[in-house]
């Protein structure tokens, strides 16, 4: 039994995990006052409407595009999506893409307004390829490339529009690219490798805007694996780390230039490919099962090219390569399994905090059982947040 919300279609598809209920007794008491408060706010200008939308959390948003159409095409609209940036009323979302031994993966996400938290499946959106780079651009995630079968990597790429659980195909990228490593900078988005090494087309870029991709010739630091393939990517500080299986590598798009760390570095010392990585406040985040720093989360501070612990709290066993975590509105998430209950993923939510000294403390906020499968044991293979 696999205990999580199935999503429904929402009016419009917009975000749809909060439907009016059905059922409810909504009478009202002067009918005929209620239609001319109604009338009165759909004369209301386009840009009020807006506005006053924008102060509204989302979850509140399928209510709202019941109104009229107008309501949903401001809802849906790009320029709602800047006002409320400037507002800094955006919210984060978290996306998993969790599967098990025995069933395709399938799309989840998990609003900070649920409480408890919970995961809602999500039926619209397509599979994601094995090896497949992924990257969220506002409210946008790019899915590039991966491999059909076993030896089949492909330049396919596709956008989810995470306002209402839709996606189209974009421009292939010029290469296929298997196991690539990719971030943002500058509103563009870089991929690396995921193919046999060659100065020529090893990195590529991706213009939002125009969405159009370019070939962008670089010198390809020469201790990188030939085959180009990468386990896991970050962005800090205006660069993007990847690692393979000699060492860690940073490509700086502004300069084109690399750098490159061996896998006695100090900055290697946690990177291991089954684990997982995420950015918070431009330091590095993950999971030290061996609590060799005394912690199970340890942090690393790119200008002193240093480790620490994060402290202050406890975790309960989890278990390392069946864990992931994201940087959830500057809070840390951790999603997963623990030893002996392996058919069901734990949500951990840790609010951080820097004192003095530089070290950072941590407190668990929550932490909720938001997935179970009594049948099959779950795996979590990505961990996205998005905010809009």
């Amino acid at each position: 039994m696999v205990v999580l919300h199935e999503i429904p279609d929402g009016p419009n598809g917009d975000d749809p995990n909060n439907n009016p209920q059905e059922g409810e007794d909504n009478q009202n008491e002067n009918p005929q006052e209620e239609v001319k408060n109604l009338r009165n706010l759909l004369e209301l200008p386009e840009e009020l409407i807006e506005r006053l939308i924008a102060h509204i959390p989302r979850c509140d948003y399928p209510y709202i595009s019941l109104v009229s159409r107008d309501f949903r095409q401001v809802i849906t609209s790009d320029k709602l999506f800047r006002t409320r940036s400037l507002l800094g009323f955006n919210e984060p979302v978290l996306y998993a893409l969790i599967g098990s031994t025995q069933t395709p993966l399938s799309w989840f996400f998990l609003r900070w307004s649920n409480f408890p938290l919970e995961l809602h499946r999500i039926r619209s959106l397509p599979t994601v390829l094995l090896g497949a780079a992924v990257v969220t651009i506002g409210y946008k995630m790019y899915v590039m490339g991966g491999t059909i079968g076993l030896n089949h990597p492909v330049s396919t790429v596709i956008v989810i529009d995470c306002r209402n659980h839709t996606w189209n195909y974009l421009p292939d990228m010029k290469r296929a690219r298997y196991r690539a490593a990719a971030g943002e900078i500058g509103g563009r988005i870089y991929v690396i490798g995921g193919r046999k090494k060659q100065d020529a087309d090893w990195v590529e870029v991706f213009n939002a805007t125009t969405e159009s991709w370019e070939t962008v010739s670089s010198v390809c630091p020469n201790d990188a694996s030939a085959n180009g393939v990468f386990s896991t990517y970050v962005v800090m500080q205006g660069r993007i780390f990847a690692l393979d299986r000699w060492g860690c590598f940073a490509y700086k798009p502004v300069q084109g230039l690399w750098q490159s760390w061996g896998v006695a570095s100090e900055l290697t010392r946690f990177w291991h490919p089954l684990s997982s990585f995420t950015v918070i406040g431009e330091l590095l985040y993950t999971v030290d099962l061996t609590c060799s720093l005394g912690h199970p989360i340890v942090v690393y501070y790119p200008n002193e090219s240093v480790w620490r612990p994060v402290m202050g709290f406890h975790l309960p066993i989890v278990s390392q390569c069946w864990s992931k975590i994201a940087n959830f509105g500057g809070k840390l998430v951790i999603f997963c399994t623990c030893l002996g209950t392996f058919k069901h993923i734990l949500c951990i939510v840790i609010a951080l905090e820097a004192r003095q000294g530089g070290h950072i403390w941590g407190v668990v906020e929550s932490n909720s059982r938001v997935f179970r499968d009594d049948m099959m044991l779950p795996y979590i293979r990505l961990c996205q947040t998005v905010t809009f």
